[in-house]
């Protein structure tokens, strides 16, 4: 089956209208690999949500986890003690619990797990401990959840919600917040918003999709087909080459790649020229025909120009890592043969011994 090209038109051109995708910035949590990740973002809430450690904040976490609770810490708040992991009567694990002067909090932190835990016996533990304190049961997720008799009292709070409510209160603590606390934060919030994009796609993307599965599944085994043709003339140039022609005077490779991103094959030759010195020239296929280039991975040095000018190859500079070889490109339809005496009409120039 193959599509009408009004379709394949209509298909772009529907593609064009969605909103361009935000890129993707790694943060150093995401660089770092963060391995069991609600554990570790349950250890930096342990650290900021305690207003006496070295980071300035004060009770700006608390204050604003609490708040967008539906609650609120008095003033004269003194003692905070924050826990990890803490073991109830049943054995279960409250991924944190607070005590101040006024409240007994617990936290269950969700990131990626869905929340099975079992939230009645979370609260008949916060009771055990309240000794006539407020209890606060907070469920925070990354993705939003509506409240549930199943939460024995837990109250939903998104981190979107959390840091939401952080940042507008943040502006009396420019001046306490510490470094490199300030930035550890921004990381913090990043990596969180960066979680939150990657479990929500763009659900126009996603309807667009969706709408379209059917054609996108033909027209994506077209482009397949499109690869195959292109793999299959640049295996037919391969075919030609004569291995006596790759000379012995340099230590020469040779070989096929494709780039599924850019619509490319090649046929390239490695080439060592000395013990510091190499270059691969490519003849590269496209859909705009056949062209030739020199690459070097860490630029070209005077050196190499030189060895190109002495054997009259004319190049131009495509990008620091890259030389275009001036002249005509061929089309797509040019049979190997002709593609072979053309890349060898340069090829034969660069492992010439002698200008």
């Amino acid at each position: 089956m193959t599509l009408p090209l009004a379709t394949i038109t209509s298909l772009l051109d529907d593609l064009k209208k969605l909103p361009p995708m935000r890129p993707h910035k790694q943060t150093f949590m995401e660089i770092s690999g963060y391995p069991h990740f609600e554990n570790v973002c349950s250890n930096i809430l342990q650290f900021y949500l305690q207003p006496t450690n070295e980071h300035g904040f004060d009770t700006l976490f608390l204050d604003s986890l609490i708040s967008v609770a539906g609650q609120k810490l008095t003033d004269n708040t003194e003692e905070v003690d924050i826990r990890r992991e803490e073991l109830t009567a049943n054995n279960n694990r409250i991924d944190l619990v607070i005590e101040t002067d006024e409240y007994i909090i617990g936290i269950e932190n969700k990131i990626f797990a869905p929340a099975y835990n079992d939230f009645k016996d979370y609260m008949e533990y916060l009771k055990l401990l309240a000794n006539g304190r407020h209890i606060s049961g907070i469920l925070l997720s990354l993705r939003p959840l509506k409240p549930s008799p199943d939460l024995y009292g837990f109250i939903p709070v998104s981190y979107e919600q959390f840091l939401q409510r952080i940042l507008s209160n943040f502006g009396s603590y420019i001046i306490t917040a510490q470094e490199p606390h300030l930035t550890f934060f921004r990381d913090f919030v990043r990596t969180l918003q960066n979680l939150q994009e990657t479990t929500a796609m763009d659900r126009q993307r996603l309807a667009y999709f969706h709408e379209n599965q059917v054609s996108i599944k033909t027209l994506l085994t077209e482009i397949d087909s499109l690869y195959g043709d292109m793999r299959y003339k640049v295996k037919q140039v391969e075919a030609l080459l004569d291995p006596e022609v790759f000379s012995s005077l340099y230590p020469i490779s040779h070989g096929l790649w494709r780039s599924k991103t850019d619509l490319v094959d090649i046929v390239w030759c490695h080439l060592r020229l000395s013990s510091s010195l190499s270059l691969q020239f490519n003849v590269r296929l496209t859909l705009d025909g056949w062209s030739r280039d020199f690459f070097n991975r860490k630029g070209f040095s005077t050196e190499i120009k030189r060895w190109m000018t002495e054997r009259e190859i004319e190049v131009e500079e495509g990008s620091p890592q890259r030389l275009e070889c001036k002249g005509e490109i061929l089309p797509y339809e040019t049979e190997p043969e002709e593609v072979r005496e053309w890349a060898f009409t340069v090829f034969e120039k660069l492992i010439a011994t002698t200008p």
